[in-house]
């Protein structure tokens, strides 16, 4: 009976192995997508209070926020694909020269309210 006990406790072993290794690829995506939507939000809610004291837009702040947002969707989609494509919004609408109406943030769902709650969300999931 060792023997098979031993048998079966070795290829059990390294389908908990595979697990925990996947667990931790997972949570450290996750991280990577945490820590690049809260990089571009924080970079977004900076300008924007910027924007309040400045007559004009500066363009190439808006392109650096473009990216940041861009790699933000990038990284996130393994942990939701409808987030991803949200913060792929974020990143057209600072890429834009003409900006989107309150109304269509909204509507999308890419204001600095949605996303910080996203933001909890994912820190909820385990």
């Amino acid at each position: 009976m060792p023997a098979e006990a031993a048998a079966l406790l070795g290829p059990l072993q390294s389908l908990l192995a595979w697990f925990q290794k996947n667990r931790m690829h997972k949570d450290e995506q996750k991280d990577a997508a945490l820590e690049a939507i809260n990089k571009a939000l924080f970079a977004s809610m900076k300008y924007a209070e910027e924007q309040r004291l400045l007559s004009q837009p500066i363009r190439e702040r808006e392109f650096e926020l473009a990216e940041l947002w861009a790699n933000a969707a990038a990284k996130v989609r393994h942990a939701s694909e409808e987030l991803a494509m949200r913060l792929q919004d974020k990143s057209v609408y600072w890429s834009q020269p003409v900006k989107w109406s309150r109304e269509e943030v909204l509507l999308k769902r890419i204001d600095f309210e949605a996303i910080q709650h996203e933001i909890k969300q994912l820190l909820k999931e385990a």
